[in-house]
């Protein structure tokens, strides 16, 4: 018997059956918690700020028949662009999940804003001014917002 591949089609159904997770992340007040909601309300199983180590254990197990909405931010214990990274290609070889990278983008002036009307403290600079936590928080997600599936400027 000759194996000639997978056909488009075989792809298709293969990604019909897989798990849909979509990873939404993007810097601190772009609005992930916003775009968490309103996957929810589409009908996603929505989780928000599950630590990284605790994710392959989630999707251990049976597809569910929800798609999967998980919020990945600066404050997850053991958020690391390299981790976030390893997880995105680890899915990503999976056949049984058909994860997206949603990742939410802002002006620094707009986010820096943000900060300043809701009195919070930015999670990167919690003792200095949120401009510097917002210029690291760029810097440290430019890897991630590079392999975004989508990318929505909320500014």
């Amino acid at each position: 018997m000759e194996d000639r591949g997978l056909t488009e089609y075989d792809l298709a159904d293969r990604r019909e059956q897989a798990q849909r997770l979509v990873l939404v992340t993007g810097p601190s007040g772009a609005g992930r918690s916003t775009a968490i909601n309103v996957l929810e309300d589409l009908g996603f199983e929505a989780i928000d700020n599950l630590p990284l180590s605790l994710i392959p254990r989630l999707l251990d197990g049976p597809v569910r028949p929800d798609p999967l909405a998980l919020g990945l931010d600066v404050r997850n214990r053991d958020f690391s662009t390299s981790n976030v990274i390893e997880l995105i290609d680890r899915l990503t070889r999976n056949p049984n999940y058909a994860p997206e990278v949603l990742f939410l983008d802002c002006a620094p002036d707009v986010l820096v804003r943000r900060y300043s009307e809701t009195r919070r403290r930015h999670p990167l600079a919690p003792d200095s001014s949120p401009l510097s936590g917002v210029t690291a928080e760029i810097d440290l997600l430019s890897p991630i917002r590079a392999r975004a599936d989508v990318l929505v400027d909320t500014s």
